[in-house]
């Protein structure tokens, strides 16, 4: 396949698709004519990132990840003990995001608090004038 075929079949950008190749995420061979083609390995390991990706996993990560694949220094519970990580790393940001979310919304209520008691002294300030 052509860039432009695998491109359109794994909706990866030209430059996305170039970028990975130049970290090693995917490869290509080279025709005479320097064009670059790809097989349809390609196709599976483009998935593969972009799925892994939507699950939070770094290219970084997904990069060591295709390597012991392709090198056979994998395992079912080799992958599993990975997604138990990040899994945890999930659960960790889920935490944190929570805790700023309840001092965001401490914070707003104290503003709000403080604006109804401006607009309650304006108020009798006003009246007694």
């Amino acid at each position: 396949m052509k860039i432009g075929e695998i491109e359109a079949r794994s909706g990866a950008s030209r430059h996305t698709l170039r970028y990975y190749e130049q970290i090693g995420l995917i490869s290509s061979q080279r025709r005479t004519n320097n064009y670059r083609v790809y097989t349809a390995q390609t196709l599976q390991d483009l998935d593969f990132i972009q799925r892994a990706q939507s699950m939070g996993f770094s290219l970084g990560e997904i990069g060591e990840i295709l390597d012991a694949q392709r090198n056979k220094q994998i395992d079912c519970a080799e992958g599993a003990k990975l997604i138990e990580k990040k899994m945890a790393e999930i659960t960790q940001k889920i935490a944190n995001l929570q805790s700023i979310y309840q001092y965001l919304d401490e914070e707003r209520a104290n503003l709000e608090a403080s604006a109804a008691r401006q607009l309650e002294l304006q108020r009798l300030s006003n009246a007694s004038n």
